[in-house]
């Protein structure tokens, strides 16, 4: 892990980060739809079933051109520390170090992510970014891969996606970001 060290004796994850907790992701594992809290429940179920373009029958589709203005307005000012998305033939491990989510134990303070890209089949576009995120966040919740941490005043998620054993994506945030990005996505005028 790559983990520095500051005032020698506090493990931070990176040098902006002055509220470091490590936590064990094995401790806040969580069956995404036994949590107690109907809010956070109906946010993981629009992320499943009704966020653009995941594959079910409740998605809408927005038109392509519309995704990069979108994605960036799912992001503006919500104070991101690390946000990467590699190509599909990425080695993904080095990224993982770099946005400080590899590991059993991360810090959930940094919000952050590292999503690797969907494979591109011949004659078909690339994924865009937009894409790429919303189908990490609704493969970890389908396959149960989501971390959820309740402390006093915030409510923190690791969303965690992976191919065989090996890591796609993994996405620290709060569900204060979950609600931004669906009042985002479920504005009428994307759907026009």
């Amino acid at each position: 892990m790559t983990q520095k060290k500051k005032n020698n004796d506090t493990i931070i994850c990176f040098e902006e980060c002055t509220k470091s907790v490590f936590v064990p992701l094995d401790n806040i594992k969580t069956v995404p739809f036994e949590i107690s809290d109907k809010d956070i429940r109906n946010l993981l179920s629009f992320f499943l079933y009704r966020s653009p373009g995941v594959e079910s029958i409740h998605s809408k589709i927005i038109k392509r051109e519309k995704h990069q203005e979108i994605y960036d307005e799912m992001f503006r000012e919500r104070h991101f520390v690390y946000k990467k998305i590699c190509s599909s033939n990425t080695i993904i491990d080095k990224e993982l170090q770099k946005g400080h989510v590899e590991g059993n134990k991360i810090c959930l303070k940094c919000k952050r992510f590292v999503l690797k890209r969907e494979k591109t089949q011949k004659g078909h576009n690339p994924e865009t970014d937009l894409d790429c995120i919303l189908r990490h966040i609704r493969n970890s919740i389908a396959h149960g891969r989501v971390y959820y941490r309740k402390d006093r005043n915030r409510i923190h998620f690791v969303f965690e996606d992976c191919n065989k054993k090996n890591l796609t994506a993994r996405i620290v945030c709060i569900k204060s970001d979950l609600e931004f990005w669906k009042k985002v996505l479920s504005r009428k005028e994307n759907y026009e």
